[in-house]
Protein backbone atom coordinates (compact mmCIF):
# COMPACT_ATOMS: atom_id res chain seq x y z
CA UNK A 1 0.00 0.00 0.00
CA UNK A 2 0.86 3.32 -0.93
CA UNK A 3 1.01 6.07 1.08
CA UNK A 4 -0.85 9.05 -1.16
CA UNK A 5 0.13 12.76 0.02
CA UNK A 6 -1.88 14.27 -3.12
CA UNK A 7 -1.25 17.24 -4.97
CA UNK A 8 2.84 18.73 -4.65
CA UNK A 9 2.23 22.37 -4.08
CA UNK A 10 4.64 25.04 -5.09
CA UNK A 11 4.50 28.85 -4.55
CA UNK A 12 6.10 31.05 -8.15
CA UNK A 13 7.24 34.60 -7.04
CA UNK A 14 6.30 36.27 -9.73
CA UNK A 15 9.45 38.83 -10.82
CA UNK A 16 8.74 42.76 -12.01
CA UNK A 17 10.46 41.52 -14.88
CA UNK A 18 7.59 38.82 -15.70
CA UNK A 19 4.10 40.51 -17.34
CA UNK A 20 3.93 41.96 -20.76
CA UNK A 21 3.32 45.48 -21.53
CA UNK A 22 -0.23 45.01 -20.99
CA UNK A 23 0.59 44.50 -17.08
CA UNK A 24 -0.37 40.29 -17.51
CA UNK A 25 2.09 37.96 -16.68
CA UNK A 26 3.44 36.57 -20.12
CA UNK A 27 2.16 33.31 -21.22
CA UNK A 28 5.57 32.02 -21.85
CA UNK A 29 6.34 32.59 -17.99
CA UNK A 30 3.19 30.55 -17.03
CA UNK A 31 5.78 28.00 -19.00
CA UNK A 32 8.27 28.32 -16.57
CA UNK A 33 5.94 28.28 -13.65
CA UNK A 34 4.81 25.17 -14.38
CA UNK A 35 8.51 23.37 -15.19
CA UNK A 36 9.60 24.91 -11.73
CA UNK A 37 7.18 23.05 -9.58
CA UNK A 38 7.69 19.72 -12.15
CA UNK A 39 11.67 19.70 -11.41
CA UNK A 40 10.96 20.32 -7.58
CA UNK A 41 8.85 17.09 -7.71
CA UNK A 42 11.65 15.31 -9.87
CA UNK A 43 14.52 16.73 -7.34
CA UNK A 44 12.69 14.35 -4.44
CA UNK A 45 12.36 11.35 -7.17
CA UNK A 46 14.59 8.59 -6.61
CA UNK A 47 15.83 9.55 -9.97
CA UNK A 48 16.55 12.75 -9.11
CA UNK A 49 16.50 15.51 -11.89
CA UNK A 50 17.15 14.88 -15.32
CA UNK A 51 20.71 15.04 -16.02
CA UNK A 52 21.93 13.86 -12.68
CA UNK A 53 24.67 11.24 -13.31
CA UNK A 54 23.67 7.47 -13.57
CA UNK A 55 21.21 6.11 -16.55
CA UNK A 56 17.97 6.57 -15.15
CA UNK A 57 16.47 10.19 -16.19
CA UNK A 58 13.12 10.85 -17.80
CA UNK A 59 12.05 13.54 -20.66
CA UNK A 60 9.29 15.37 -20.94
CA UNK A 61 7.33 14.04 -23.97
CA UNK A 62 4.34 16.60 -24.35
CA UNK A 63 3.38 19.75 -22.39
CA UNK A 64 -0.16 21.21 -22.92
CA UNK A 65 -1.08 24.54 -21.40
CA UNK A 66 -4.64 26.11 -20.96
CA UNK A 67 -5.04 29.86 -20.27
CA UNK A 68 -8.12 30.28 -18.25
CA UNK A 69 -7.62 34.08 -16.86
CA UNK A 70 -4.69 36.64 -16.88
CA UNK A 71 -2.30 37.28 -13.83
CA UNK A 72 -1.99 41.16 -14.04
CA UNK A 73 1.15 42.36 -12.24
CA UNK A 74 1.10 43.61 -8.39
CA UNK A 75 4.08 44.26 -5.76
CA UNK A 76 4.75 40.67 -3.99
CA UNK A 77 2.64 38.32 -6.19
CA UNK A 78 2.79 34.51 -5.60
CA UNK A 79 1.29 32.34 -7.71
CA UNK A 80 0.35 28.64 -6.36
CA UNK A 81 1.16 25.27 -8.15
CA UNK A 82 -0.74 21.79 -7.37
CA UNK A 83 0.92 19.13 -9.48
CA UNK A 84 -1.02 15.50 -9.02
CA UNK A 85 -0.56 12.46 -11.02
CA UNK A 86 -2.90 11.67 -13.20
CA UNK A 87 -1.56 8.22 -14.74
CA UNK A 88 1.01 5.97 -14.96
CA UNK A 89 1.98 3.66 -17.76
CA UNK A 90 4.87 1.02 -18.34
CA UNK A 91 6.97 3.90 -18.83
CA UNK A 92 5.28 7.01 -18.78
CA UNK A 93 3.50 9.29 -16.23
CA UNK A 94 1.40 12.33 -16.76
CA UNK A 95 1.10 15.15 -14.59
CA UNK A 96 -1.82 17.66 -13.96
CA UNK A 97 -0.94 20.83 -13.31
CA UNK A 98 -3.05 23.89 -12.08
CA UNK A 99 -1.95 27.53 -11.12
CA UNK A 100 -3.62 29.74 -8.90
CA UNK A 101 -3.91 33.65 -8.42
CA UNK A 102 -5.40 33.26 -4.73
CA UNK A 103 -8.66 31.10 -4.96
CA UNK A 104 -8.76 31.28 -8.79
CA UNK A 105 -7.68 28.87 -11.33
CA UNK A 106 -5.47 31.05 -13.90
CA UNK A 107 -4.16 28.18 -15.77
CA UNK A 108 -3.95 24.29 -16.44
CA UNK A 109 -1.02 22.27 -17.30
CA UNK A 110 -0.91 18.64 -18.61
CA UNK A 111 2.99 17.30 -18.77
CA UNK A 112 3.49 13.65 -20.23
CA UNK A 113 7.41 12.46 -18.94
CA UNK A 114 8.63 9.63 -20.25
CA UNK A 115 11.30 7.30 -18.34
CA UNK A 116 14.67 7.90 -20.44
CA UNK A 117 18.32 5.74 -20.40
CA UNK A 118 20.47 8.19 -21.46
CA UNK A 119 23.06 5.34 -21.90
CA UNK A 120 21.06 3.68 -24.85
CA UNK A 121 19.17 6.83 -26.19
CA UNK A 122 15.52 5.72 -26.01
CA UNK A 123 12.70 5.02 -23.13
CA UNK A 124 12.96 2.30 -20.38
CA UNK A 125 10.24 1.16 -18.51
CA UNK A 126 9.36 2.65 -14.59
CA UNK A 127 11.66 0.77 -12.00
CA UNK A 128 9.29 -0.46 -8.87
CA UNK A 129 10.56 2.38 -7.14
CA UNK A 130 9.77 5.05 -9.40
CA UNK A 131 6.49 3.98 -9.53
CA UNK A 132 5.90 4.17 -6.08
CA UNK A 133 7.53 7.87 -5.47
CA UNK A 134 5.34 8.89 -8.61
CA UNK A 135 1.71 6.87 -6.94
CA UNK A 136 2.11 8.83 -4.18
CA UNK A 137 0.88 12.07 -5.81
CA UNK A 138 -2.01 10.22 -7.85
CA UNK A 139 -4.79 11.62 -7.33
CA UNK A 140 -8.36 9.17 -6.91
CA UNK A 141 -8.42 6.13 -5.45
Amino acid sequence: MTDRVGPAVFLAQVRWSDPDQLGHVNHARYLSYFEDARMMMLAGAPTGVPGRPGDRGCIAARVAVDYEAPVVYRPGLTLRVETGVAAIGTSSWTLAQRMYDGDSVVARCECVLVAYSYADGKKRPLDDDERAYWQRFASGG
